[in-house]
């Protein structure tokens, strides 16, 4: 079973123009990762702090009726989060947020399970990133509470930077934060506009010597490109997956959809779970990539809906066959 830790919020969706017109709906890179994973069938949990407001009751209906599992979830007093997103003419999404004093942040330790909850539960992966790992003071006690599962080494770590550049993050200690969270992750997933903007590198700029580096210490990483596919780095290879063809509709959720689906193929290996370092290393170059392959076609359905709708495992194989 994979866990999913971070922020369930509200994105408040509109088109880049003059109108003024948004829809809200439920968002969140984390809560995106466990929707995919439920709508795919895989066993997994959501552990977010979820408001009990309106767009709380909202969240919890969203996440629940499709499958996730909350038991885990925490029944926050405090507001929902609220991020607006605009989309631009070629379906692009840019967001800005509300966050101050919102339920996503307020972690406390005993809101978070202990490794023998967690072996008692099954799981063999905690999914983490985005926001729930860069906005304090939650994201600290976040990080405690991986480095300790990172020290008993009984569950894999798999870290989704998911930079939101527009909350106005100094770039400097960003890039402290993601070394820093990078240091207790096994799996690493980055787009290269993360990296872009975390090296202030200008776009299309090579970006193989970040991840080979990233990837020292059996440390598995992969590059999200887009239309232009993906890459996987480990052991100093380089593991690259086309991207499909598709008709753009938004982006919203790819990589989070991209994510859910690598890591339940990769689970289906027997690649995640105690002893994460030589799990991944007895993964093929042939097994990664043909996860990799899945988890791109997955996340190309996901682009021809608007909002994050992501495919159930029947979907992506009938994609596949075609």
């Amino acid at each position: 079973m994979i866990l999913v830790i971070g922020e369930a919020l509200i994105d408040l969706i509109g088109k880049n123009d003059a109108s003024g017109n948004f829809t809200a709906v439920v968002g969140g890179a984390n809560a995106n990762v466990a929707l995919a994973l439920a709508r795919r069938g895989e066993p997994q949990q959501f552990l977010g702090r979820i408001s009990t407001d309106g767009f709380g009751v909202q969240i919890r209906h969203r996440l629940s009726s499709n499958g996730v599992n909350l038991e885990l979830a925490i029944a926050a007093t405090e507001q929902a989060t609220l991020a607006v997103a605009s989309i631009d003419p070629a379906g692009v999404a840019s967001y800005s947020f509300y966050i101050n004093g919102t339920a996503d942040w307020a972690w406390e330790p005993r809101e978070l399970p202990s490794l023998e909850k967690l072996q008692e539960l099954g799981v063999s992966a905690v999914q983490f990133g985005c926001l729930a790992m860069a906005i304090e003071p939650g994201n600290l006690v976040i990080e405690d509470w991986l480095l300790a599962l990172y020290a008993a080494g009984a569950v894999t770590l798999s870290h989704d930077l998911n930079i939101r550049s527009a909350l106005g993050f100094e770039r400097s200690k960003e890039l402290q934060r993601v070394q820093r969270t990078n240091s207790q992750s096994h799996i690493i997933k980055a787009s290269d506009a993360d990296l872009e903007w975390l090296f202030d590198l200008p776009a299309g700029a090579d970006l193989d010597e970040i991840c080979h580096l990233w990837s020292q210490g059996s440390k598995l990483v992969v590059l999200t490109r887009g239309a232009s596919g993906a890459s996987l780095y480990r052991g100093g290879k380089r593991i690259d997956v086309a991207a499909p063809k598709i008709q753009l509709v938004d982006t919203v959720g790819a990589g989070d959809t991209f994510m859910a689906n690598f890591l339940a193929e990769i689970n289906a290996l027997a690649g995640l779970g105690a002893a994460p370092k030589p799990r991944l290393l007895k993964l093929s170059d042939q097994d990664l990539e043909q996860a990799a392959a899945i988890a791109a076609v997955a996340a190309g359905i996901v682009c021809e809906r608007a909002g994050c709708e992501p495919p159930t495992k029947e979907e992506v194989g009938l994609r596949i066959s075609e």
